[in-house]
């Protein structure tokens, strides 16, 4: 069972703190090497593609990962500021440690929009990128808290996974994206800890009735995702057939964007509800129905066709 402290977060937080500028330096991406994991890329089973267009691939996708990163993180720092309200004057070092947190999501933000310009840059060309992001955290706020920081832990703990999943490759994956993965590993590392925290506290208190507010919310703000997902894979293939500069057959086209859906949807939701730190949480605070009811939803946005 975790045994996570707010005082231990902040500890952690204060002596593992970069800059933007320490992650970024010198290093700019390099066109000769994939910017992303292969095991996050929707290349692996995509054959009309060869080994060059699948590594073009990759640095696409990149746009889109630190796009739809900063796209979330919108949400999810004033989410702790509202939460670290909550225990000024009861909790001291919740207090600091989530006010901390809310900091870092801003500073997170702020680097994944430099990435995602650098990536524009380095491509000679902007990416076509989802849209709507204020309203899109306005609409998730709207939800029931418990759901939003269930949401957010499932997040913060897929960032884990990709950082790991990054370190496995050979040395070919761009020195940039290994920086950059391995940063935001750090840092949010702790906020995953604060989640779970915060998570328990708030669902202690929840009636029947909330709880069951809280589970239905979290389904929507699954497929919400999903949503965003499915739209920045159809950007991803026309991103590709430009950085390419070859027009798809539609044979192509579809092949191309199922492997990208796959691969985002296992990037951004099924790495992250599978966790073992995710699942250790959502089973503490849900009953079993609750949990066979999240465990089908999921199952059914895993199967979806991109073509419904």
């Amino acid at each position: 069972m975790a045994t996570y402290t707010y005082g231990g977060c902040i500890e952690q937080s204060y002596r593992i703190n970069w800059k933007i500028k320490d992650v970024l330096g010198s290093l700019e991406f390099d066109l000769d090497r994939p910017w992303l994991p292969a095991a996050l890329s929707g290349g692996g089973g995509v054959f009309c593609l060869n080994p060059e267009e699948k590594k073009k691939l990759t640095q696409v996708e990149m746009g889109a990962y630190s796009h739809l990163f900063a796209f979330v993180e919108t949400f999810i720092a004033p989410l702790m500021a509202d939460l670290a309200l909550d225990s000024q004057g009861v909790n001291g070092e919740a207090f600091e440690a989530l006010t901390n947190f809310a900091s870092e999501e801003v500073k997170h933000i702020h680097l994944f929009r430099e990435v995602a310009r650098r990536v524009d840059v380095k491509l000679g060309f902007p990416l076509k990128l989802v849209t709507g992001q204020i309203e899109v955290a306005h609409a998730v706020l709207s939800k029931n808290k418990g759901a939003v920081l269930l949401l957010t832990s499932a997040i913060e703990w897929f960032t884990q996974h990709h950082y790991l999943s990054s370190m496995s490759q050979s040395d070919e994956l761009d020195p940039l994206t290994r920086e950059i993965f391995r940063c935001h590993w750090m840092e949010e590392a702790q906020h995953a800890r604060l989640d779970h925290l915060e998570a328990l506290r708030l669902f202690k208190d929840m009636t029947t009735v909330e709880r069951h507010e809280a589970i239905e919310d979290l389904i929507w703000l699954l497929v919400a995702v999903d949503g965003l997902l499915e739209q920045q894979a159809v950007l991803d293939v026309a991103n590709l057939s430009r950085h390419l500069d070859r027009a798809f057959t539609d044979q192509e086209w579809n092949e191309i964007l199922a492997g990208l859906l796959r691969a985002k949807r296992h990037c951004f939701i099924e790495s992250g509800v599978t966790h073992p730190n995710f699942l250790e949480l959502f089973l503490s605070v849900t009953t079993s129905a609750q949990q066979a009811r999240v465990q089908g939803a999921v199952a059914l946005l895993l199967q979806k066709s991109p073509f419904h």
